[in-house]
């Protein structure tokens, strides 16, 4: 790969609705509005990289698609391939936690446009066009089954079209079962050049059985995300096997680190371990993602790829709001410093 390398996004953007002031939505009279969505944040957090990062989804021809539209264009991601279909924006109600209380997520996008498009929407051989990375996550195959085909027509086209393509497996309860997502996953990853997953990604949606899917001992672990790794690159002839680690002790407090794994060489590198107090809790895997395919496409050797990846997704979690809004001097000095920082003055 080189800097000169457009990343397509392909998932669904979203209405984020939060109570202010950490209240409970029960407490909330009024809700701070936001948009975001897994691939759409990461195009984000790649264009905000100074990469050349596209998106593309169903959005309806209304305001709200607008503004939707808008709130990832400000920031250099090109929609131009976005088709503007339907009457709703899905939404979601992200409820912030506090100590032994757990982030809530309530979501309202059923009967979304993209969640009632067919496979026959999206012409990707022109879609494709000029496009180097194809990328997407788990969400977006479990938003419907059209979907689902239209992801396998996207990769099938991609690895036609010579496209590397990266998924990260980003399994949802709240979306499918178990069962739906593993029989799905299990025939898009052979098409999938690089993969990410961590926790319950493999097990729950993969079915494996190395890992615990512990978010309470994940570092200590740490060799059995090795062996997932090399488990996934076996079955599915995937390349690249990325994934985060976690200590979680509440909210707030939680320990991070990650491991990336080559297929060919049979090698791993972990990434320092950081301790983080986190301001909030949502899109670090997403950071995440965009970190590596950055450090990816710039040529970074492999431990340099998974310190500078970790450190953006840590640097993501003191950020609200679903966009990584940091540059590549940022998590540089985040890798640098191993965690540690200083006043800029």
């Amino acid at each position: 790969m080189n800097s000169d390398c457009t990343v397509l996004a392909f998932g669904e953007i979203m209405m984020r609705l939060s109570p202010k002031n950490n209240l409970r939505i029960e407490q909330a009279g009024e809700f701070d509005v936001r948009y975001g969505g897994a691939e759409a944040n990461t195009a984000v957090s790649l264009a905000y990289q100074g990469d050349s990062a596209a998106y593309v989804s169903v959005v309806p021809a209304n305001r709200l698609g607008d503004c939707a539209l808008r709130s990832i264009e400000q920031w250099g991601v090109d929609t131009s391939r976005v088709v503007r279909d339907g009457e709703r924006l899905g939404a979601y109600v992200f409820e912030p936690g506090a100590s032994q209380r757990g982030n809530g997520c309530v979501y309202d996008r059923k009967y979304s446009a993209v969640s009632l498009a067919s496979r026959g929407t999206f012409d990707w051989p022109s879609i494709l066009d000029g496009i180097d990375v194809f990328y997407f996550s788990g969400v977006t195959p479990a938003v419907s089954g059209e979907l689902a085909l239209a992801c396998h027509d996207a990769l099938s086209c991609a690895r036609a079209m010579g496209i590397t393509t990266v998924c990260d497996l980003n399994y949802r309860g709240k979306l499918w079962t178990p069962e739906h997502a593993q029989r799905t996953m299990q025939e898009l990853l052979p098409l999938v050049d690089i993969c990410i997953a961590n926790d319950e990604d493999a097990p729950s949606g993969l079915g494996m059985t190395c890992v615990t899917g512990s978010l309470a001992h994940g570092i200590e672990e740490r060799d059995s995300y090795v062996e997932m790794a090399r488990q996934i690159c076996a079955e599915y002839g995937c390349k690249t096997m990325a994934s985060v680690i976690r200590n979680v002790q509440c909210v707030e407090r939680s320990q991070w680190m990650g491991v990336l794994y080559d297929a060919a060489s049979d090698t791993h590198w972990f990434s320092p371990t950081h301790d983080v107090h986190v301001l909030e809790g949502v899109g670090a895997g997403d950071a995440f993602n965009a970190g590596f395919m950055h450090a990816l496409l710039h040529g970074f050797d492999p431990q340099r790829t998974i310190d500078y990846a970790i450190a953006a997704s840590i640097l993501k979690l003191t950020i609200r709001g679903d966009q990584n809004l940091v540059t590549p001097e940022e998590i540089e000095k985040v890798t640098a410093s191993n965690g540690g920082s200083r006043v800029e003055r």
